[in-house]
């Protein structure tokens, strides 16, 4: 169940009741907005959080200045007694950041209570680095499933990886690390696949002072890989002074599969179905299938099947059942009731059977596990906030989906693309676009799902010439997919070519887009160009909108 409460430096936000108390359980009177502000501050803590975000968070479909947000930063540290600003810091020209010893009441030891001084210690688990860009999807997954043990430990407050994966690539020291992540302790590592054989290189740093505190190097086969990220998860605790209980070594074991093979299929079928094109989706289906056959109980698995048949049903016209669909996101909730991204899944079915009010609840539920949900918040936006036409939802949305996949390509674009043509922040995020897709192309020349999105941010920035020489690549690997033409749609209109939009429009829709994928044509941002074009309005027309 998500927590209720939360505490920080004595103080106690009841969020169900929407109160605050101090350490002599004595109520504090915050104004609404004040209080709202505090509560994402809190859910947040440890990270550094900008004014924008604040704001969208805060002030939902209302236009403000950052006056407002000032006044109420103020309001808090006036109410809080913070007038050195060490509860609440300002980042200058970055934003606010709430002190990381806030944390869930459910995340605390049962001992924790309102004036106790005695913090946990804190730790993030830094992306694993790696030779080879081929075997970033296997780091990748290693170091999720060591931040996910780790914090199974109820003595050990653990940074949410999507946090942590944030840094990857930004060429940070470890002390500014853990500074903006407000954690005292980071484990780093490195993996190296070759043949059947694994090299895992670790080390564990105490940030503020550099001290290497432990560091191990494994070198085995690639089937003690979950020996490996156990050994790796008793040091850390170990040298820590701490200790896993036997319920929480459990608990450990429950979240994963004991087939080193399914879980290998698994993530790399993970790593597939993020670029969403049609032979990607198709390949990494394969990959979920294969992960289930080997581990019939894997619910991983299961949610990741979900997905793909999603989007082979909603984008690609694919023969699908929506009961089908669901039948499998509810045997991934079966398997594991506790799993974000099983409760993700099965929004994401209800919502390609157009059941929009249950889609809704079932993403609640994902986000109530893990705020921080990649799949959850992105399958939201996508989804609900695309079709039901909801601006600052796509563009909240996504700006945090930005943050937590640093390989994610998708969603600065479409962060962009919902903002006004003259907001400036706008080049910012298509820039942030293109450089992923940039760097995606490089690895994977044969994919179009770069291409044709890095085609989109250069043509929000202006730059035309490169623009459509980068859909003209992503054209001749894919011409008939579906995202191709409409990312072409979207291009042309944006360059005011409102003849060549429209005809890659008619030719993505066909007869066998659903109608979810119509409502989110009636909503795009990007043909406000071509709403007027009588061809446009006609094709609304003959599929009934």
């Amino acid at each position: 169940m998500p927590p209720d409460r939360i505490t920080f430096s004595g103080f106690i936000l009841d969020l169900d009741k929407g109160r605050l108390f101090d350490a002599g359980n004595r109520e504090i009177v915050l104004r609404r907005k004040s209080l709202e502000l505090l509560a994402y501050l809190a859910r947040n803590a440890g990270r550094v959080i900008s004014k924008g975000e604040l704001i969208d968070a805060t002030w939902q479909n209302v236009s403000v200045t950052d006056d407002s947000l000032t006044q109420c930063i103020s309001d808090i540290r006036r109410k809080l007694g913070d007038g050195h600003q060490r509860l609440i810091r300002t980042v200058s020209r970055r934003g606010y950041m709430l002190s990381a010893e806030s944390a869930p009441m459910s995340a605390l030891d049962t001992t924790w209570g309102p004036g106790s001084t005695e913090l946990k210690p804190s730790i993030a688990v830094m992306p694993f680095e790696t030779e080879d860009a081929d075997q970033e999807w296997f780091s990748s997954g290693i170091a999720e499933d060591i931040t996910t043990a780790l914090s199974k430990s109820r003595r050990l407050l653990v940074v949410s990886k999507s946090y942590s994966f944030a840094f990857k690539g930004r060429g940070l020291r470890g002390d500014e690390i853990a500074r903006e992540l407000g954690v005292r302790y980071l484990l780093e590592g490195s993996i190296r696949l070759s043949g059947e054989r694994v090299r895992v290189s670790t080390r564990l740093i105490e940030a503020g002072t550099g001290e290497l505190l432990w560091a191990q190097r494994f070198d085995r086969e690639i089937a003690d890989i979950f020996t490996i990220q156990d050994e790796i998860t008793e040091a850390v605790v170990w040298h820590l002074e701490l200790e896993l209980l036997p319920e929480e070594r459990r608990a450990i074991q429950q979240t994963r599969t004991d087939s080193i093979e399914a879980y290998h299929y698994e993530l790399r079928g993970r790593q597939l179905a993020l670029d969403l094109t049609k032979p990607y989706l198709v390949l990494a289906r394969r990959m979920f299938t294969k992960a289930i056959e080997l581990d019939p109980g894997y619910a991983r698995a299961y949610a990741g099947m979900v997905l793909c048949d999603c989007y082979l049903r909603d984008w690609y016209g694919e023969d699908i059942a929506a009961d089908a669909i669901l039948s499998l996101a509810d045997e991934a909730l079966r398997l594991d009731a506790s799993l974000p991204e099983a409760h993700a899944a099965r929004g994401f079915a209800l919502f390609c059977d157009e059941k929009y009010e249950d889609a809704d609840l079932a993403y609640r539920r994902a986000l109530s596990i893990d705020p921080n949900s990649y799949d959850a918040n992105f399958l939201s936006g996508e989804t609900l906030g695309r079709v039901l036409g909801d601006r600052q939802r796509v563009v909240s949305t996504f700006k945090l989906t930005t943050r937590l996949r640093p390989d994610d390509c998708f969603s600065p674009m479409q962060v962009a693309s919902f903002m006004a043509m003259d907001d400036p922040e706008r080049p910012k995020w298509a820039r942030i676009c293109f450089e992923r897709a940039e760097r995606a192309a490089g690895l994977h020349p044969e994919n179009a799902a770069p291409l044709h999105r890095g085609a989109l941010a250069l043509a929000y920035l202006g730059e035309q010439k490169k623009a459509r020489s980068w859909l003209a690549r992503a054209l001749a690997l894919d011409p008939d997919d579906f995202v191709t033409q409409y990312n072409a749609a979207c291009m042309y209109s944006v360059l005011g070519e409102v003849e060549e939009a429209v005809r890659y429009l008619e030719s993505a829709v066909g007869e066998s887009v659903s109608q979810n994928v119509l409502e989110r044509i009636r909503h795009e941002a990007d043909f406000d160009a071509i709403r007027d074009h009588p061809r446009f309005l006609q094709l609304l027309r003959s599929v009934g909108l």
